[in-house]
């Protein structure tokens, strides 16, 4: 009687959808030296014009500027795990729950683009950026229409810029 029990299944409940992938928490475009003595002329021509203004605020922040910046230039993106199911988003650790998401747009476009945007209904996070990496878009897709409404999402401006100084 205990195995009849056992391998009884309730078939009457419809499966959850979920879906799991890993890829790299952002396109990493290499730079070549050119880049970065680019990067240094320019910053060499800024703290020369601060100096010439007596301005030592404006040049201690072009050096800081400059360092940061070909720091996260040679940096190398971590793999990173992402999850969708019944609950949300899942990004490493963080959960992205439906109820704080507007809606979504699969940017696709191999191999340039394979992304998911989410637009966040929380006015200080407004788009959050999902690497597809070998995720299939049509099973993203699939799960998040029945929780979030699909519409064309543009890219922020600071993405934009990002990508048009090679970020």
């Amino acid at each position: 009687m205990p195995d009849i029990i056992k391998n009884t299944k309730d078939e009457s409940k419809e499966e959850l959808p979920s879906l799991e992938w890993q890829a790299p928490e952002y396109n990493f475009n290499h730079k070549t030296t050119d880049w970065f003595w680019s990067l240094g002329i320019i910053c060499a021509a800024g703290i020369v014009s601060a100096f010439l203004f007596k301005n030592f605020l404006l040049a201690v922040i072009i050096i800081l500027g400059g360092f940061s910046l070909s720091l996260y230039a040679a940096k190398k993106p971590r793999i990173i795990s992402f999850g969708i199911n019944s609950q949300g988003i899942r990004i490493e650790n963080k959960i992205y729950y439906y109820d704080d998401l507007k809606k979504f747009w699969i940017n696709y476009d191999p191999p340039v683009k394979k992304e998911l945007l989410l637009e966040s209904k929380k006015t200080f996070m407004p788009h959050t950026t999902v690497m597809l990496g070998d995720a299939d878009p049509v099973k993203v897709r699939a799960i998040l229409k029945k929780f979030l409404p699909e519409q064309q999402i543009e890219e922020s401006m600071s993405t934009i810029i990002s990508k048009f100084f090679g970020f």
